[in-house]
């Protein structure tokens, strides 16, 4: 391994007593005075240290390299190593990086994404008095308890101090940059992943990030305070909400690839083994395009935009598959069944019908169709009664649609429900 000329001038000694101290908890023997944040322990000692007199003080990349100014973690008391340590691990722990890429983060506004990221951290710090070196949203006159996205587009929204956009509240001491580790922009400075110092696969990364979050929501439970942006986190780490699109989508795929997977023999064209049988007329497999028939709820009760989002990914996901405009049927379902001319676009459609609804019609109507359909899309609030039996042949998917997964209704067993909240 090669060995930078800052490496050596690195006090390693130091940097483990700086960890040690933010991870010990107060106790009568030892007093007060300590970090008291144990849970981030496995995240701390995984970091990878670099000696780099480029840096201010201290930064970290998104492979969990910290870049550390000799002559700052020389002169810089234990507590203060502590904090920043703390600050840059849970950029890396919430994937600031990541996360400002989605939101399209530049160099240009990378400083506002900073700040929004910081006053996240300082909420989570703050019980423990480290974030004395970070923007609060008071301020910096922001609203508490919002996510970095929100403070970003509020911040992004303000003049910038300077052409460049990085941005620092009037007051507020800072240690310098965070790093990429903070927006996922690179700097000159830091190593490439192919480096003899290669930092921390994916998959670690999510290991470590799932355990601090364990150990981090029975460490506030324990201490009964508040966390800020951090039980969020520790939800969205351990109790992730995928997006109801992305699972209406992926179970109308679902559904269409095992209604796909049904073949058939047909002696409309030869078979491929013929040649080995001349003398008798063998059938080829037939595998025909699926057919889909949508049931869509019209009573005055469903949400209109939720239902035209509904069959927008509907048809997307059906596109995806290769289901052509000319295989679906529409049934609109109030107290009688409406059957609609083959459509191209679902969401384009004029519905009828605006009374109650009864969807065992609808489902009933859809199974008559010649030839019966695959699959039934059913897009519903769920105010409706149900057939007491399948239908059989077909694969059900049911879209519930609504404000509150709570006040939905049931939905049978044999139907695959997506709740679609909005």
């Amino acid at each position: 391994m090669t060995v930078r000329p800052d490496d050596a001038r690195l006090d390693y000694a130091r940097l483990a007593a700086a960890k040690l101290w933010l991870i010990t908890a107060p106790t009568r023997r030892t007093g007060a005075g300590f970090g008291d944040m144990p849970y981030l322990a496995h995240g701390l000692y995984a970091l990878a240290a670099v000696g780099c007199a480029e840096v201010p003080a201290v930064s970290a990349d998104e492979h969990w390299r910290l870049y550390i100014n000799p002559q700052w973690l020389a002169a810089t008391d234990i507590p203060a190593i502590g904090a920043e340590l703390a600050h840059l691990l849970w950029h890396l722990l919430q994937e600031h990086d990541g996360r400002a890429f989605d939101v399209g983060v530049s160099v240009q506004t990378r400083g506002a994404w900073r700040d929004a990221a910081d006053v996240t951290i300082a909420e989570i710090l703050s019980g423990g008095g480290l974030a004395h070196a970070l923007p609060t949203a008071g301020l910096l006159g922001l609203p508490p308890g919002r996510s970095a996205e929100e403070y970003y587009a509020r911040l992004s929204g303000l003049p910038a101090a300077g052409s460049s956009g990085e941005r620092t509240a009037p007051g507020t001491p800072r240690a310098g940059e965070c790093g990429s580790a903070a927006d996922g922009v690179p700097r000159p400075y830091e190593l490439p992943p192919s480096a003899d110092l290669p930092g921390l696969a994916s998959v670690a990364q999510q290991a470590i990030r799932r355990r601090i979050a364990i150990e981090f929501r029975e460490h506030v439970t324990a201490r009964g305070s508040g966390a800020g942006d951090g039980m969020r986190w520790v939800d969205s780490v351990l109790d992730p909400v995928v997006p109801w699109p992305q699972v209406l989508a992926a179970a109308v795929r679902s559904a269409v690839s095992w209604a796909a997977g049904h073949t058939d023999y047909t002696y409309s064209r030869p078979s491929r083994r013929q040649a080995a049988s001349p003398s008798i007329v063998l059938p080829a497999m037939r595998k025909p395009v699926p057919s889909v028939a949508i049931v869509v709820d019209t009573s005055g009760s469903v949400d209109d935009g939720l239902l035209r989002q509904a069959l927008g990914e509907v048809d997307s996901a059906l596109h995806s598959v290769g289901v052509a405009g000319g295989s679906v049927t529409v049934i609109a379902c109030d107290a009688a069944a409406h059957v609609l001319a083959d459509v191209r676009r679902a969401r384009d459609l004029r519905l009828p019908g605006g009374g109650g609804t009864d969807l065992r019609i609808g489902i009933l109507t859809a199974a008559a169709i010649r030839p019966r359909p695959d699959v039934v899309v059913v897009a519903t609030d769920g105010y409706t009664l149900w057939p007491d039996q399948p239908p059989g042949g077909m694969a059900i998917v049911a879209a519930m649609l609504g404000r509150d997964p709570e006040l939905l209704p049931p939905t049978p067993r044999w139907a695959t429900r997506v709740e679609c909240i909005r």
